[in-house]
């Protein structure tokens, strides 16, 4: 550690913000340590006794930055308004204070924070600190008038609805609002008139300003440029800003294993500092570098000031210091120091997932590189390009190794390819960068120059996205990995760190690749000491899906054979099939679903379904008979043509799973099922397993349980009933209820949906026949698992 003198108090910082939920060291407690390490520095040096006491002094040292690591966490805690944070969703709110910051202009919204002093709903008034984010609708002309005139610092009373951020309502979902309260932000305000802002104070902040009209000023030029292709990515690689990727693309990045180019970071700030030493070749070292270090504290400023760009930006600066003042330095401490300087501004960060990939992606390539060039040097390569690609290979190998347990917990995957492509797409990157870079500085003195790198640049750029796209799509790109936890982490570095600072001991090839052999196998063995499957082999799981104002039945049978009943709304802005279902469906390991029932064609239901076939999720569709009369179900079942689905009409049939059984209820030809509205037709099913029973509804109502009632009687009766039509009083008659007697009811409903679901009315007649009621808008997922003799909710998160 003498050669690392950061890192002992990087780490024991570290150590102080990790242990606050466990204590809090109070300042009286750092008054002590501060004074206790002022005594033990002049006991060495005055008292003859003590001056061989450095061990001790360096132990308190180090316990000293524990409790200071510790009473910074604790004064950053964040403290929000315990009131309006116990809102959900609240309408007619009223907010006032500053533009606090303006991301860059969306397609069809405008973002900006905004430090509120006051808050006000249903004529009570908060006056705090708080922080909100805020989200502009409206036209586009009217987005447009308030983005070029509106600038951080102004003071503004703002109007609209105030929600959560979205919250973890399904097993292995992000949690946006605890996310959102990390950066001390409360909710969000949606705004839906440039109208409603009115601008009380136009005294803007002049540093924040002027960062808000450079980025402007760069993404306009970028728009004027480039495509919208091009324009979305060089946003992402210069200003940190991916919005305008589109969901598709990302994934794509994420199969391919390059999607830590699009988090802008050391790479980038690499390339900066090249590009910046390059055009200033002829100049002497002191100039160029004075130059570069504006240059790069430039582009993190520009970037937004993210963790990942901080800490390159750091220890570029170090590096460059120590070259031009002829002082050693090395990564490790360049590291620490950069890593320090975050956390003493903003302890947090130590949980965000961008620190923690990029510094362990940097810490793996300053300790495992030299390892592989150490091994590569013996080979004595004479090949200069060969040497040069094996050691590319190494740092992205050394990285990639490094963040995996990250990676693994963020994204649920790991590619197989990444190796390969990161060979392709890093320098094509920063041809990319190099010359979008180059396009800007033409475009001011001379724009017909920069048309023509900006044309060179597209033309990369759309390659590039191109390969990323087909090597992403591969079947064969990736690996899905579910569930990995943090117990899972410390085993992966654990035996890495065993690895590395025992395979120089190994002398021989054979040796090294038993000790490779030798952890691998233990980290697959001790990481499954933890693995406990959310839904369980032989046993019926059924889980009530959260997707808002919709429903979404997703059922794992003892045989392994999978089921989903309806999918969630999809919308041009949000689609639950593919922001909800896959996910989970990847969490939880099912490839694919075996039997996918559309209760009936509302959005509500079906939407999801969409991405679901788009994306090979879906062996064999059940539904309603074709109504010629809606073009939706016309474009459905035309959809399913076209993707080669094959798809059966509800008409009174049973399926034998194993030891399930599956009954679907609807008769076409019973006399009473014609002209029944959509709701109505809704697929009936019920399912068997040993002694527990379920009955699923969609959105039948009245007429429908009437004619359930009259053909099946005692047949209804079941332990679980999924609530028709999200608890509205047009479903569950007093006399259906009687005749299913549930001993749970399931109601699938949005939080604070405007059509008022579940109707208090249907609660109450649940309540009295004795049912226990679960409800996704208060729970979130729901999960029942039953053994066919008893029948339990699990607690899945837990």
């Amino acid at each position: 550690m003498k050669d690392f003198p950061v890192i002992k108090f990087t780490i024991a910082f570290i150590i102080g913000i990790l242990i606050l939920p466990l204590i809090q060291f109070s300042f009286i407690v750092v008054l002590l340590s501060v004074l206790l390490l002022i005594l033990s520095i002049l006991l060495v040096r005055n008292v003859r006794f003590f001056r061989n006491f450095e061990i001790p002094g360096t132990i308190i040292s180090v316990l000293l930055v524990i409790v200071l690591g510790n009473f910074t966490a604790h004064l950053n805690e964040r403290k929000l308004n315990p009131i309006v944070s116990q809102l959900y969703i609240e309408k007619n709110i009223t907010a006032s204070g500053k533009l606090n910051q303006i991301e860059l202009k969306k397609e069809n919204e405008i973002i900006f924070r905004l430090k509120a002093d006051k808050f006000i709903f249903k004529s009570k008034i908060v006056t705090d600190e708080m922080y909100f984010l805020c989200r502009l609708k409206g036209s586009d002309k009217e987005r447009n008038n308030f983005y070029e005139r509106m600038k951080p610092g102004f003071k503004v009373e703002v109007k609209g609805t105030y929600s959560k951020g979205k919250e973890k309502r399904n097993p292995g979902e992000f949690d946006y609002n605890a996310y959102l309260n990390s950066i001390n932000i409360l909710g969000i305000i949606t705004i839906n008139n440039p109208d409603d802002i009115d601008v009380i104070d136009t005294t803007p902040d002049t540093f924040d300003n002027l960062i808000f009209l450079a980025r402007k000023y760069v993404d306009d030029q970028l728009k004027l440029l480039y495509d919208n292709n091009t324009a979305g990515l060089l946003r992402g690689l210069l200003l940190a800003d991916r919005s305008e990727i589109d969901y598709e693309t990302k994934t794509q990045f994420i199969n391919s294993g390059v999607i830590h180019v699009l988090a802008v970071s050391g790479l980038h700030v690499g390339f900066i500092a090249a590009i910046i030493i390059i055009l200033l070749g002829r100049f002497n070292i002191y100039l160029r570098s004075i130059v570069t270090i504006f240059g790069l504290l430039a582009f993190m400023f520009f970037t937004g000031v993210p963790p990942s760009v901080f800490r390159a930006t750091v220890m570029a600066i170090v590096i460059i210091l120590a070259f031009i003042t002829n002082r050693s330095t090395n990564i490790f401490n360049s590291l620490a120091i950069a890593a320090l300087i975050i956390l003493i501004i903003s302890p947090g960060e130590i949980y965000s997932p961008g620190f923690q990939l990029s510094f362990s992606a940097v810490l793996a390539i300053g300790v495992i590189y030299p390892l592989i060039n150490f091994y590569v040097s013996k080979f004595r390569i004479k090949s200069n390009f060969l040497r040069y690609l094996i050691l590319f290979f190494a740092v992205s190998f050394a990285a990639q190794l490094g963040t995996l347990p990250f990676t693994l917990i963020y994204f649920g995957k790991i590619s197989v390819i990444a190796l390969f492509t990161n060979l392709l797409v890093i320098p094509a990157i920063g041809l990319i960068i190099s010359l979008a870079v180059t396009s800007l500085i033409f475009n001011v003195v001379l724009s017909s120059a920069a048309l023509y790198f900006a044309q060179t640049n597209m033309m990369v750029s759309n390659c590039v996205l191109e390969v990323i796209k087909f090597i992403g799509s591969l079947n064969f790109s990736h690996i899905k990995i579910s569930a990995y936890s943090t117990f899972d982490v410390i085993i992966f570095y654990l035996f890495l760190t065993i690895l590395i600072i025992s395979v120089r001991k190994f002398k021989s090839i054979k040796a090294i690749l038993f000790l490779l052999l030798f952890t691998i196998v233990n980290i697959f063995l001790f990481s499954s000491i933890d693995d406990k499957p959310l839904l369980p082999e032989n046993e019926l799981s059924v889980m009530a899906i959260d997707v808002g104002q919709g429903d979404a039945i997703l059922i794992k049978f003892p045989d392994k054979k999978t089921a989903l009943i309806d999918a969630g709304q999809a919308t041009y802005y949000y689609d639950n099939g593919e922001r909800v279902i896959i996910p989970l469906l990847n969490y939880l390991g099912i490839e694919k679903i075996d039997y996918g029932f559309v209760s009936h064609i509302d959005l509500d239901h079906y939407g999801g379904f969409v991405s679901l076939i788009l994306n090979n999720r879906v062996e064999h569709i059940f539904k309603p008979k074709i109504d010629s009369s809606l073009q939706k179900d016309l474009r459905f079942e035309k959809f399913l043509k076209e993707r080669n689905i094959e798809f059966t009409y509800y008409d009174h049939q049973s399926m034998h799973l194993d030891n399930s059984r599956i009954y679907i209820l609807n008769d076409e030809r019973d006399e009473n099922v014609y002209d029944l509205s959509s709701n109505d037709n809704s697929g009936m099913i019920k399912i068997v397993y040993g002694n527990s029973s379920f009955l699923f509804t969609g959105d039948a109502g009245i007429k429908s349980e009437h004619i359930l009632i009259n053909n099946y009687n005692n047949f209804l009766d079941v332990d679980v009933l999924k609530v028709g039509h999200h608890g509205s009083k047009t479903s569950s008659t007093k006399e259906f209820i009687k005749f299913t007697s549930p001993e749970y009811a399931i109601v699938s409903a949005g939080i604070n949906n405007k059509f008022g679901h579940p109707s208090q009315v249907i609660l109450d007649r649940l309540q009295e026949n004795g049912s226990t009621i679960f409800r996704t808008d208060i729970s979130g997922a729901i999960l029942l698992i039953g053994d066919g003799e008893n029948l339990q909710q699990e607690n899945w998160r837990e």
